[in-house]
């Protein structure tokens, strides 16, 4: 008896346990009286020494009183980083978790991963495996393409017809006559069906990542506005899926480089606990000390430390992270070579704990198993170390990720190179695996927490 499919970006789909409950969605003075006129004229007198003393005296009050004023209004350090409504890059929240601290971060792929990529671009080409030239231009026609957008799909030069399959090289003509809302109808109608790796994984931009690349003078402005002619929409999430043909209208290498780095862009979280002089070590050890593979004993010396600092001090989370994500973490995996596994989303959740990764969790029997084995579903995350799932309409599962914290998960959005290992917020995640309808969370917990 088994549930939803459990598939990867490109994994072979295997199925989870039933059973459980699915989360349904994705905190007055007095008023001072005036002297008396027998107190005014009151004198006093003091001998050389007392006059010594009260000078002293009034010193040491004057300077406690300062402190006292200066310590009042002297914000905490969680209170310094207090969030502004209007802007995300920053915010504290406090939990059993800690005081987490966290800041939006932006990260692209180095120059030296994409040399090779942009060096000799490719032409476009779609492959219809098992459908013949008229059942390619039939399934055009009922998502969108009108009559001559069809026919200069199959423009003479542009098509190869081998056995059963259609091979086509779309023309930059055809291309350049789809405006975004056919684009996104034909694009996202294709998705899944092996016709062309970009249009079965494209470029998604979520929030404001599409604007940073609008605004990114390191593009050259030609190139930047035939970028933003192929973005269609899924949803509110723009896409890109016609990046062989992008690359091969940019005339030189550098400015390939620098628009495939704006287009690497990633939107990550940095964060890590706020340490102040009163932070309770014992509480947050509670939460983050059980994480396999990471020593808590290790970490308290400098939390104590932090904590004689005046004003405390901040604790990347990169020391509570176990040894496989703290190797990974903001960083982006070269291309894959013979034999190594696929570093996929279910790859990355599963061996987050491994002091060495476990790349049986590349076969979907293994890694069902495993799950039945280990874990079991709950409403909603609450220790660090759940697991995150996304399931489609179709109950089959299309992402995993660990939590952390708060709405943060470790996360590695894709099988491919293009995706680094980072933390995201849960609502940004979501964004980041548009669907209609959209996916749901559900979350798992090992049965041994």
């Amino acid at each position: 008896m088994f549930g939803p499919s459990f598939t990867g970006e490109h994994d072979v789909p295997f199925v989870l346990p039933a059973g459980g409950r699915v989360a349904a969605g994705f905190l007055p003075m007095k008023r001072p009286r005036k002297p008396e006129a027998a107190q005014a004229s009151n004198v006093f007198q003091f001998s050389l020494a007392g006059l010594i003393i009260f000078s002293l005296a009034l010193i040491g009050i004057s300077s406690f009183v300062g402190y006292k004023l200066t310590a009042k209004n002297q914000p905490k350090l969680a209170e310094t980083f207090a969030r502004n409504p209007k802007d995300k890059t920053q915010a504290v929240h406090t939990g059993a978790w800690g005081a987490l601290i966290t800041r939006d971060i932006d990260l692209e792929r180095p120059v030296e991963y994409l040399t090779e990529e942009v060096a000799s671009p490719k032409p476009e080409v779609w492959t219809f495996n098992g459908m013949k030239p008229e059942a390619v231009k039939a399934f055009f026609a009922q998502n969108g393409l009108s009559a001559a957008q069809v026919a200069g799909a199959f423009a003479p030069g542009t098509v190869t017809e081998t056995g059963n399959s259609t091979v086509l090289q779309p023309s930059e003509k055809f291309l350049l006559s789809l405006d975004g809302p056919v684009r996104a109808k034909l694009y996202i109608a294709l998705a899944g069906s092996g016709v062309n790796l970009y249009l079965d994984y494209p470029y998604i931009f979520p929030g404001n990542v599409i604007e940073s690349i609008y605004n990114d003078s390191r593009v050259n402005p030609e190139d930047l506005a035939l970028f933003k002619q192929l973005i269609y929409l899924n949803g509110s999430v723009s896409q890109l899926s016609d990046y062989p043909f992008l690359l091969t209208k940019i005339p030189t290498a550098e400015r390939r480089v620098a628009l495939a780095r704006s287009m690497s862009r990633q939107s990550a979280v940095l964060a890590g606990l706020v340490i102040n002089p009163d932070t309770d070590i014992d509480k947050i050890a509670s939460y983050w000390g059980n994480l396999p593979n990471v020593r808590f004993t290790d970490i308290r010396p400098m939390m104590e430390a932090l904590k004689q600092l005046p004003e405390g001090g901040n604790l990347s989370l990169f020391y509570l992270l176990p040894k496989f994500a703290r190797d990974r973490l903001y960083t982006f995996p070269l291309p894959p070579q013979a034999g190594e596994p696929t570093m996929d989303c279910h790859w990355s959740t599963f061996n987050f704990g491994n002091d060495t990764p476990d790349n049986r969790f590349n076969d979907p029997a293994f890694a069902v198993d495993y799950i039945r084995k280990n874990y079991y579903q709950i409403a909603a995350p609450s220790l660090c170390g759940d697991i995150l799932l996304l399931m489609n309409d179709k109950q089959e599962v299309k992402h995993s990720a660990v939590f952390l914290a708060d709405d943060i998960v470790f996360t590695k959005n894709g099988n491919n190179y293009r995706q680094p290992w980072m933390l995201m917020r849960i609502p940004d995640l979501l964004a980041t695996y548009p669907a209609t309808p959209p996916m749901k969370a559900i979350y798992m917990r090992r049965k041994t927490d």
